[in-house]
């Protein structure tokens, strides 16, 4: 037996005492480009991957509780936190505007355009308008007078029951006075002062049915100066009315509850306010601390404003108007009342007066292009606290 017979059955013995059939050796194959060709390995058995996860789709974001839209309901969260705004009891005054006395909107349009956001003030109807110039998505009045809550109620029954400006002057018609008053009766039947509600219409309908096509004409020069002057301004205060986004309360504008109520509500539901609405009543009280801190409890922006009327000797009134019109951004007030210098809105209008704004038109914008002139004549009074 040669020596290469001798190997080959010795390694088939080998491999039979391992118990395992002897394997035919592999038949080398040549590889373009190289040399050799390593022996083949047996190939590994592949894992099966898992299947992946899909993502998971984001979770939306919960819609918001005052939508900007003025037709969408209000959420269940927003409807609470409104209902629950609290009053502030005060002695009535012995005048009562259930209806305004200010006819020159329309010097304001421009100013309030598409602001968007909250109209918080005092007043009666006149925070229609702002709020219809604005855009608004909510309306708080906040008046010191108990009775004008009253006639924002009244307002809240008719207006959605009107189409037109034309029909809710009819409601207020002697013709139809019976079947109002039912209306009204019927509608605010859990309104906790609805005797209240019912005596004031009855006392004043007459008034109302004379006013109101007044209101419906205030074009001046085609620029709009009313809710009821305009199909757009009126059906946007109807479609707040008619998704109860106007709420009154009688409060102190410098009072520790109503105010900073509003403030810390409208914060909670994401609403900024774009118009601070004060008429002249703050032409009765000082800015004190008490102002001041509802000032900044109510949430504002950049695009804030604060719209006031004012009286002054040297401020001419707007044409056909006992008022002139100032607007003024919140932080510009926020920014003259920390100079300690603005006790009075007396004093924001001698800062107007000194920079010859408001001579014409009966209207003034109150911002940074309006010096301080107040403020830098009390501290030119003020001795230096330096030492030589």
């Amino acid at each position: 037996m040669t020596t290469a017979l001798v190997r080959v059955a010795s390694f088939s013995l080998l491999a039979l005492a391992c118990g395992a059939p002897p394997e035919p050796a592999p038949t080398p194959q040549e590889t373009v480009g190289a040399e050799t060709t390593p022996t083949a390995e047996a190939t590994p058995v592949a894992e099966v991957a898992p299947e992946p996860t899909p993502p998971s789709e984001p979770t939306p974001e919960p819609p918001p509780a005052i939508p900007d839209d003025p037709s969408q309901p209000l959420s269940d969260l927003a409807r609470a936190r409104l209902d629950a705004l609290p009053t502030e009891s005060i002695e009535p005054p012995p005048e009562f505007y259930f209806r305004t006395n200010e006819r020159r909107h329309d010097l304001l349009a421009n100013e309030l355009a598409n602001l968007g956001g909250a109209v918080v003030g005092v007043g009666s109807d006149q925070l229609y308008t702002l709020a219809a110039q604005t855009r608004a998505s909510l309306i708080v009045g906040v008046d010191y007078d108990e009775r004008i809550p009253l006639v924002h109620a009244i307002y809240s029954v008719l207006v959605p029951e009107a189409e037109t400006p034309e029909a809710l002057t009819a409601l207020f018609s002697a013709a139809n006075a019976e079947s109002t008053r039912v209306l009204l009766d019927t509608r605010l039947a859990n309104h906790p002062r609805k005797e209240d509600v019912l005596r004031l219409f009855d006392r004043l309908r007459d008034d109302w049915e004379g006013y109101l096509p007044g209101v419906s004409r205030r074009v001046r020069q085609g620029v709009v100066g009313s809710w009821l002057a305009d199909a757009a301004h009126y059906a946007h205060v109807r479609a707040l009315f008619r998704a109860g986004r106007v709420v009154a309360r009688c409060g102190d504008l410098t009072g520790e509850t109503t105010v900073r109520a509003v403030g810390a509500a409208l914060r909670e539901l994401g609403v900024p306010v774009r118009v601070f609405y004060l008429s002249n009543a703050d032409q009765f009280f000082p800015y004190g601390a008490g102002f001041r801190a509802n000032l900044d409890a109510l949430p504002t922006d950049d695009r804030s404003v604060v719209v006031r009327t004012l009286r002054h000797p040297r401020l001419p009134n707007a044409t056909n108007d006992r008022w002139h019109y100032v607007v003024q951004p919140v932080s510009d007030l926020r920014a003259r009342l920390e100079t300690g210098a603005y006790v009075r809105s007396q004093l924001l209008a001698e800062d107007l007066v000194h920079a010859g704004r408001g001579r014409e038109g009966g209207f003034s914008r109150l911002d940074e292009t309006v010096p301080a002139y107040v403020a830098s004549r009390r501290a030119a009074r003020v001795p230096s606290d330096s030492s030589d």
